[in-house]
C-alpha cells in the first residue's frame, strides 16, 4: 500500500482514540490493515526496514487525526452525542457480518461460544462498572515518580484496549477516571502553548507506555490468530457486539448542560428524550446508515486486500 493510503487509514483509526467506546482495533479491521499491523509491531525487530515502513505512515496518521480533531469531535460531542454517536454505531455495526465470516466457522462450537460470552461478559463488566462509579475522575495531575508510573501503566493499557478489537482505550480511561485529564485536557488542548510543559509531562510517559504494550500484546493476538483463529474471532465479536452497546449508553441530552462530561444520559430518560428531541433522533438514525454504508465499503477493503 502506498505512504498515503496507509496515512489516510491511519488518521481515520485515530478518530476512534477519540470517541468514547469507539476501537481503533475495529477500525483498523474494517479497514484491512489489521493483520499487517500485528505482524508487523510483533516483527519489528526481526524485520525493522519492513516493519517501519508501513506502521510510520499508519502511527503518523494517528497522530494528525488526535491532534486535529480531538479539539473538534469534543465540540460535536457537547453539540449533540445522539447524532455523533449512532453513526459510530453504525459504524461498529456494518461490519459484524465481515467478522463472523473472517472466523470461516462453519458451525459455532462450545469453544467459540464460551470465547464470545467470556469477551462479551468482560466489556460489559467493564461498562457497568463505569456506570456505577460515583466518581467522575481527576482533572489535572500532581507530578512525582508514581504518577509517571501510573502514566506508563495508563499508556500500556489503553495501546492494549486499542488493539483488541471492540474495546475502546478512550472507555477505559473513562471507567478510570482518566479520560478528561488526559483525552480532554491534554490531547484536546495539544495547541495551547501556555501549558506546553505540563502537556509533555502527560505526553511523553503516557506515549512509552502505549508502546509497550503495543509492541507486547500485538506479538500474543497475532499467535492467538493463527493458532485459534475461529476462538479469538469469536471473542473479538463478543467485544464488537457489546461496545455498540456501550457506545449507545455514552449518548448524553445536550440540553442538561453545555460540557459532554456534565451531560446526563440518555438511558436514564430514554422515551421522555426521544418525545423531546424528535430531529435528533432523525439526524441519529439518519448518522446511523451513513455509518453502516460507510462501515460496508470499509469491509471491502479488507477483502481486497486478503485477495491480494
Amino acid at each position: 500500500m502506498s505512504f498515503l493510503i496507509l496515512l489516510i487509514k491511519g488518521f481515520l483509526i485515530g478518530i476512534a482514540f477519540i470517541i468514547p467506546g469507539v476501537s481503533g482495533g475495529t477500525l483498523a479491521m474494517y479497514l484491512g490493515v489489521y493483520q499487517e499491523l500485528l505482524d508487523s509491531i510483533g516483527n519489528i525487530l526481526k524485520d525493522f526496514k519492513k516493519s517501519v515502513k508501513f506502521l510510520f505512515p499508519i502511527f503518523l496518521g494517528i497522530g494528525i487525526s488526535i491532534v486535529a480533531l480531538a479539539k473538534l469531535l469534543s465540540l460535536l460531542l457537547n453539540w449533540n452525542s445522539f447524532i455523533i454517536l449512532f453513526f459510530f454505531i453504525g459504524l461498529i455495526i456494518g461490519g459484524i457480518k465481515h467478522i463472523y465470516k473472517k472466523s470461516q466457522a462453519e458451525k459455532i462450537t462450545i469453544s467459540m461460544a464460551i470465547a464470545f460470552i467470556i469477551s462479551f461478559g468482560l466489556l460489559l463488566a467493564l461498562v457497568i462498572l463505569g456506570k456505577a462509579s460515583p466518581d467522575n475522575g481527576i482533572d489535572y495531575f500532581t507530578f512525582n515518580f508514581w504518577t509517571y508510573l501510573l502514566l506508563i501503566g495508563l499508556g500500556a493499557l489503553a495501546s492494549i484496549t486499542m488493539i483488541v478489537p471492540g474495546i475502546s482505550g478512550s472507555a477505559v480511561l473513562l471507567v478510570l477516571g482518566f479520560y478528561t485529564a488526559i483525552v480532554s485536557n491534554v490531547v484536546g488542548n495539544i495547541f495551547d502553548f501556555t501549558s506546553i510543559w505540563y502537556n509533555i509531562q502527560v505526553i511523553v510517559p503516557f506515549a512509552v507506555g502505549a508502546l509497550i504494550g503495543i509492541v507486547i500484546f500485538s506479538k500474543l493476538l497475532g499467535e492467538a490468530l493463527r493458532k485459534f483463529p475461529k476462538e479469538t474471532y469469536f471473542a473479538i465479536l463478543g467485544f464488537i457486539i457489546m461496545s455498540a452497546i456501550g457506545v449507545f449508553l455514552e449518548i448524553k441530552d445536550p440540553t442538561t448542560a453545555a460540557e459532554f462530561s456534565d451531560q446526563l444520559p440518555i438511558y436514564e430518560n430514554l422515551i421522555i428524550f426521544i418525545g423531546d428531541h424528535i430531529w435528533s433522533v432523525v439526524g441519529g438514525i439518519i448518522a446511523f446508515v451513513g455509518g453502516y454504508i460507510g462501515s460496508i465499503y470499509m469491509t471491502k477493503l479488507d477483502k481486497e486486500v486478503n485477495k491480494q
